[in-house]
């Protein structure tokens, strides 16, 4: 480098600091564009700006074309049958509720299916009452002969009458019929008399009562027949099901049931697997609410208490009571007493440890336990003899270290179990032995006394006992109620040993002899019943054989109410079951052309006669006809209808039923 050039540069680097004080030249024209640079990388997101304002709403469209109608859903399943109801009318005497008297109507609920409007069934009482008499007609203005006026009486007055309808009459389950009229004396009759005659009938409804009896169910296809048997109890109705214990040639007897509204019978619970069967309710069967209780035998228990849920339609072993026992014999639940007690069932169960005692089982927790032990190291068998609920208090009877059976008692209330009275110290005296009854607040029952087995009667109240007669005189015993005893009314009607029919009226302390059998005792090996104020039962006199009598509480005689064999062999009525229904005996019967087969009487007009002849044979008589011996080993009310067994050639031994077809007419 030369010195000038050198000396220029030097100047050139002094001169730049100052080159901002120095103005700027004309710009050059500007260059052209470079190529465009790579693109950088994305920035990040602002923030969000604010919303915008709504916009407005736009305008509803035209709305479109209604679709078309769905299908039908289908029907429902029809409910329950509903209960029916009952009326039953009676003469109103002139009282408290109808001044002048008249008609009183008694309209309830039949809830236990029995087509009788018992006491605690009535939901509402009416009356129709007759007219006020009306006031005396002016007297008559004295005529030529001075006759006198006629009186105003009650003619005119609405009388109703309430009758009594019979076999006789076309209603052989019985009937009402309701008459309505003025007593103005209309056809012949007398004006004014306070008396509806034939002729004064205005108006009147009939009710009228037939029998239907038929075939239910072939369970056991066959000759043989599933044979249903009640055993104990074990017929219990439910809702619309009824219970009971059948064999169906394959699994033994096991539990069944019939449904009245599908007409259904089925095999309820094989309890015990294979073809011996469980033998449900041969020692207790009871109802409470949806649910039946009852004693079964299991190959690994013996007999213990199970139970079944109508609702849900489950069955299980509810206590088993004898499991300390070495063998499976089971603890034989209820085999001296079985009774419900508010939602606790009381009975009798056996166990090593303690023998035969009083145990319960509440239904809602399904605890068991013992009540007492009364008898320690043996049996007390409570309520062997009796056992009973009186003002909410448990009776039974029972035997502790002095081996006598008294009378014990239990409150649920408080847990107390305590002996009531003692009857006697010989260990015979077994009181209600052959009979108990409850009327009132008095016990009454046979016992052994000094004076032999007599009718004794004991107080609940004031806690005292009596002898009521000395029917046979001495020290024998009259044996009071051995084979039959009834209460009809106020009156205890019962047998005594010499074949005698006594009576006793509980309301004035009276007792007759009825009168005195002949052959058999009354009621001997056969059943009896009631039927309004009589009892009916099996007899014998010397004018023939062994026939249905009654006793008529009103009288207090006894007569024959039907000689259906006449001569000395009879027709052993009742041998296998005598019950009333409205106001109807019904009843077992054997005779040449019919063999035994079903009968009813109907005490209103007197009239007897053979319901059906199921077993019918011989259409010529020709030998003696074949009988289906209805209600041998089972019968049951089930919602109005009764039900039993009967042997039919085809069938073998099946259910059958007899239902009551109603009608009613209107107008005269």
């Amino acid at each position: 480098m030369n010195r000038t050039a050198a000396v220029l540069l030097a100047l050139l680097v002094a001169l730049m600091p100052l080159a901002g004080c120095i103005s700027d030249g004309v710009d050059g024209n500007d260059g052209a564009p470079g190529e465009t640079g790579a693109q950088g990388l994305p920035g990040q997101d602002g923030a969000d700006g604010l919303d915008g304002v709504d916009g407005l709403n736009g305008t509803d469209g035209v709305a479109g074309i209604a679709g078309a109608d769905g299908a039908d859903g289908s029907n429902g399943t029809d409910g329950v049958d509903g209960k029916t109801t009952l009326i039953q009318t009676f003469i109103e005497y002139p009282g408290e509720f109808c001044v002048d008297g008249g008609v009183g109507l008694h309209v309830g609920i039949d809830d236990d299916s029995d087509a009788y409007l018992s006491i605690d069934e009535i939901d509402e009482t009416v009356y129709v009452c007759n007219g006020a008499d009306g006031q005396d007609g002016d007297d008559g203005s004295d005529g030529s002969s001075g006759s006198s006026g006629s009186s105003g009486g009650t003619a005119g007055m609405m009388l109703s009458d309430s009758i009594r309808l019979s076999k006789s009459d076309g209603c052989p389950a019985g009937g009402r019929l309701m008459a309505f009229g003025l007593d103005n004396g209309d056809n012949g009759g007398t004006a004014g008399n306070g008396v509806l005659e034939s002729g004064e009938i205005d108006d009147q409804t009939t009710y009228c009562s037939d029998q239907r009896v038929g075939f239910v169910n072939d369970a056991r296809p066959g000759t043989t027949g599933s044979k249903p048997v009640a055993y104990q109890g074990m017929r219990i109705s439910i809702e619309d099901t009824l219970y009971f214990a059948a064999d169906d040639g394959v699994h033994g007897y096991e539990l069944w049931g019939y449904n009245t509204t599908t007409d259904e019978m089925w095999m309820v619970a094989d309890i015990r697997q294979g073809a011996q069967g469980s033998f449900p309710g041969y020692l207790l069967a009871v109802q409470h609410g949806t649910q039946l209780f009852f004693g079964a035998y299991t190959d690994d228990n013996g007999t213990e208490l199970w139970a079944h849920d109508h609702t849900t339609g489950t069955t299980w072993m509810a206590a088993n009571l004898g499991m300390d026992q070495p063998s499976p014999s089971g603890s034989n639940p209820g085999d001296d007493i079985e009774i419900m007690y508010g939602d606790t069932l009381y009975f009798s169960a056996f166990t090593q440890q303690y023998a035969t005692e009083l145990w319960a089982y509440n239904t809602l927790t399904q605890n068991s336990w013992l009540v007492q032990d009364i008898h320690m190291g043996s049996s007390a068998n409570p309520g062997w003899y009796m056992h009973f609920i009186h003002n909410d208090v448990l009776y039974f009877t029972a035997r502790d270290v002095g081996n006598v059976h008294d009378l014990w008692a239990h409150n649920q209330s408080n847990g107390t179990t305590w002996k009531v009275a003692a009857f006697g110290t010989d260990p015979n005296t077994h009181p209600g032995n052959y009979m108990d009854h409850l009327i009132g607040d008095t016990l009454y029952f046979d016992a052994l006394t000094p004076l032999g087995r007599e009718l004794m009667a004991y107080n609940l109240l004031n806690h005292t006992s009596w002898l009521v007669a000395d029917l046979e005189l001495g020290q024998v015993g009259s044996n009071p109620g051995e084979h039959m005893s009834l209460v009809v009314g106020n009156t205890l009607l019962f047998d005594t040993a010499d074949d005698s029919l006594w009576a006793h009226d509980t309301s004035n302390g009276t007792t007759w002899r009825v009168m005195q059998h002949t052959g058999t005792n009354a009621g001997e090996g056969t059943h009896e019943t009631v039927v309004g104020n009589m009892a009916f039962f099996q007899a014998q006199d010397s004018a023939g054989g062994a026939e249905l009598w009654a006793f008529d509480s009103e009288t207090g005689q006894a007569f024959r109410a039907a000689d259906i064999v006449p001569g000395a062999d009879g027709s052993n009525p009742g041998q296998n079951m005598m019950v009333g229904l409205s106001g109807v005996v019904y009843f077992d019967a054997s005779t040449h052309s019919t063999g035994r087969e079903l009968w009813a009487h109907d005490p209103a007009d007197g009239s007897t006669w053979v319901v059906a002849d199921i077993a019918y044979d011989d259409p010529n008589y020709t030998t003696p006809d074949p009988s289906s011996n209805p209600a041998r080993s089972f019968w049951a009310f089930h919602n109005g209808c009764l039900f039993f067994d009967a042997y039919e050639s085809e069938t073998g031994r099946e259910m059958w039923k007899m239902c009551l077809e109603h009608t009613i007419t209107y107008g005269v």
